[in-house]
């Protein structure tokens, strides 16, 4: 891969593995055109709803495939991740706080805070994130 200069639009077996080896190409070749205070974002925000899609989407279900973009824009980068499988009900999970020693739950939560915007397909299988960059970076502060 070369560094991120337009859109990266990939289809990923639905496995963990393939989540894996995405992210770490990614960080090796993509991430690299980005801040340096931006990249572990990008990799969790990106890492996180692939694995939501293999896990909850595909249901671990390895002929299955996922989807997933990631697109510069001006200031940050959008992340578009879908899957085929039913959806969920994002609308009842919105204000979820998940259980302090929960082994998982945590999903959400983690897009909400680490993405500048977050909005689900009407089904709920597909995610839209966009990440704004600090304007300053973090050894500047």
């Amino acid at each position: 891969m070369t560094p991120l200069s337009g859109p990266v639009r990939r289809t990923l077996p639905a496995t963990r593995q393939a989540v894996d080896d995405f992210c770490a190409d990614l960080r090796a070749n993509l991430l690299a055109s980005l801040p340096a205070n931006e990249r572990f974002a990008v990799e969790l925000l990106l890492r996180e709803a692939l694995i939501n899609a293999v896990v909850h989407g595909a249901a671990d279900q390895v002929d299955a495939e996922i989807g997933c973009e990631l697109r510069p824009i001006e200031g940050g980068i959008e992340i578009r991740v879908s899957d085929g499988g039913a959806g969920f009900d994002w609308r009842n999970r919105a204000g979820m706080e998940p259980a302090a020693f929960a082994e998982s739950g945590r999903g959400l939560l983690i897009l909400r805070r680490y993405a500048s915007n977050v909005q689900f397909s009407s089904s709920g299988n597909q995610v839209a994130m966009t990440r704004m960059f600090s304007p300053r970076g973090i050894d500047e502060l």
